[in-house]
């Protein structure tokens, strides 16, 4: 049974894997015990990753571990990241935010107003973080 509800989403993120140069990559889904993301690179189960996810204010800068890969093709890897940061509050808060945007985002799209998640997210930061206290929002 998954200890954390895993929440869909298309942010993209910063991930620097086992050392290699950084890469913009797009995370499938978030959970406050990990995610999951895709890449074109065939990283290594087991291989230490850090990661910046600029769509949080204040960006999240984590550490993880690959736990598994699978092919989505021959050049397409999903990725599985298990954090290993001890800090359970600040990760919650920071899934609790990316799916606050993410919502902002689907409710602008059904009024007509189509943004990206990175434009939803730069949206959202400045107009609702100074109050996000975690709690549900109806914004």
């Amino acid at each position: 049974m998954r200890t954390y509800i895993r929440h869909p989403t298309s942010i993209p993120i910063q991930v620097c894997a086992g050392g290699d140069e950084a890469s913009r990559v797009r995370v499938r889904n978030l959970s406050a015990g990990g995610l999951c993301f895709v890449t074109d690179k065939p990283v290594k189960v087991g291989t230490l990753v850090e990661f910046d996810i600029p769509v949080t204010k204040p960006d999240y800068h984590g550490r993880g571990v690959i736990m598994w890969r699978r092919e989505q093709s021959s050049s397409q890897y999903e990725v599985g990241v298990r954090f290993t940061s001890d800090d359970e509050f600040f990760r919650t808060r920071m899934v609790e935010q990316v799916c606050q945007i993410e919502d902002y985002r689907q409710r602008l799209a059904l009024k007509g107003r189509r943004l990206t998640s990175e434009e939803a997210a730069l949206e959202w930061i400045e107009r609702y973080s100074a109050d996000f206290d975690g709690q549900a929002q109806t914004h």
